[in-house]
């Protein structure tokens, strides 16, 4: 979900994930027209229970990052082994224009983006609203 107004990529993860499907979410962000390369990014991948990713799809994920210079891209995880995945894409995104940053906690993660308030707040009551209407069965 691109959110102009705050100037956000809210992106929810969950389930399984797979390299094709990290491929495709770059490629419909480079292509949309509401998305512009300086916009923060909100990762919540916490609901992911199965990463089927591999080095090559991440690698592949940060050479096909539209973000650039000044976009902050937070991303939250609830696993180890997304933790893991997630640091090696940050890693691999380091020469990239990009900041990022891999969080376990989700208010620590809004804070470094900016986000607070009544602009948070919104924010954590659409991720709940997703997770309630999609019982975590979908991306």
């Amino acid at each position: 979900m691109i959110d102009a107004a705050l100037r956000l990529v809210l992106v929810r993860a969950w389930g399984t994930v797979s390299d094709e499907e990290l491929a495709e979410h770059a490629r419909a962000l480079r292509a949309d027209p509401r998305f512009r390369p300086d916009f923060r990014q909100l990762g919540d991948l916490r609901g992911i229970t199965t990463l089927d990713a591999t080095r090559a799809g991440i690698r592949q994920l940060a050479e096909l990052s539209p973000f650039g210079a000044g976009a902050r891209r937070a991303i939250v995880v609830g696993s180890e082994v997304a933790f893991g995945m997630a640091r090696m894409y940050e890693l691999m995104r380091a020469e990239g224009q990009d900041e990022v940053e891999v969080f376990r906690d989700l208010p620590a993660a809004l804070d470094w983006l900016g986000i607070a308030g009544a602009q948070a707040s919104p924010l954590l009551a659409r991720l709940g609203e997703a997770e309630r209407e999609l019982g975590g069965t979908g991306r």
